[in-house]
């Protein structure tokens, strides 16, 4: 197969590879700013996140499993920083990036949920610190990024994975709207009526966070592959229409032959086009 890639392609691989790492750079070093401002007798102060995992592990005795979500967070921070500016993946991204974003919109729908949209809106300036802020902003660029990539090379490396988490996330969402249908049977006995109960948490609980993580993403990466997608089947086209040994012209263009889709994959990694 022939493959044909211009400098363009190229540097926006390369450019949102960097962005990626910058983006894990934030995140970790948000996570020891403050997150929150704290009023105690009269006092205010504020908190950091890796601060707060600090103070619960001193709970350890009382709440031994309360501070491992915290520090494991921050540890999982400190890991996405070497490996997207080592490895440099997009789906790594995706995932270790989405964790930060999952936690700020979850402390962003618990502060509407308690104190009401109105206050939200008039206070939230007051209470949140700027590390809480740099990482929703740092983690929320990092997965649209991420699926801007995955939707532009979705024919080239990402068929297999959108595919199926696409397949995925509208099973999830069923299963979770299927779930919250079931109803007790009063006829039951105590213990298999909590037995249920708990069944039904626990699936609505992960289905629903499974689909809401990926839902607007995938119809994002969609949306790009829409866009970009004549391109791609363009550029597949004219891989698989020309002759290997035919001479290629000369162009502004960096030309090389490819057996197959593995070496495809591998040329893109080597050079850097994600």
């Amino acid at each position: 197969m022939f493959f044909t890639t211009n400098t363009t392609l190229t540097m926006k691989g390369k450019n949102i590879s960097v962005l990626q790492g910058v983006c894990a750079t934030v995140v970790f070093v948000a996570y020891f700013l403050p997150w929150a401002q704290v009023s105690i007798l009269g006092s205010d102060s504020s908190i950091s996140f890796a601060a707060a995992a600090y103070q619960l592990a001193s709970l350890a005795d009382k709440m031994p499993l309360a501070y491992l979500i915290p520090l494991g967070i921050v540890t999982l921070g400190g890991i996405n920083v070497l490996w997207q500016w080592l490895l440099k993946t997009n789906v790594g991204a995706f995932y270790m990036n989405s964790i930060p974003l999952c936690i700020c919109v979850a402390i962003l729908a618990g502060l509407d949920a308690i104190v009401g949209g109105s206050y939200l809106q008039a206070n939230v300036a007051d209470g949140l610190g700027a590390g809480f802020y740099l990482t929703f902003l740092a983690s929320l660029v990092s997965c649209v990024a991420a699926w801007t990539s995955i939707g532009r090379l979705y024919l080239v490396r990402y068929k297999g994975y959108m595919t199926i988490i696409t397949i995925l996330t509208v099973l999830c969402y069923a299963l979770g709207v299927w779930a919250n249908t079931w109803h007790l049977d009063f006829d039951m006995d105590y213990e298999e009526m909590i037995a249920l109960e708990k069944r039904k948490n626990w699936t609505i609980m992960l289905t629903h966070i499974f689909s809401l993580l990926h839902f607007p993403f995938v119809i994002y990466g969609w949306i790009v592959f829409a866009i970009r997608g004549k391109r791609q089947w363009q550029i597949l086209q004219e891989a698989s229409s020309e002759n290997l040994t035919s001479a290629p012209e000369k162009t502004n263009t960096k030309t090389v032959w490819v057996k197959d889709e593995e070496e495809t994959k591998r040329y893109m990694e080597e050079n850097n086009i994600h």
